[in-house]
């Protein structure tokens, strides 16, 4: 998807295109700095959940038994 938007990007940029999804497609693609950190930020977030999910749960503590 990424990729998509980025060479929608270049298509827009090059054959200079304008209307409602081009410009849509240009302010997504001159925005990908803030999108990729707001992604960056997303997983940390995510990580730092389960980690504090994991350990108030204390899964770790879990006895595991192998049936034969």
């Amino acid at each position: 998807m990424v990729g998509g938007i980025e060479a929608a990007g270049l298509l827009v940029d090059q054959l200079d295109l304008k209307g409602g999804v081009w410009d849509v497609i240009s302010m997504t693609n001159d925005n990908f700095g803030t999108l990729g950190y707001a992604i960056v930020g997303l997983f940390a977030l995510a990580w730092l959940v389960s980690t504090i999910v994991y350990r108030v749960k204390r899964y770790d503590e879990i006895e595991v038994e192998a049936k034969a």
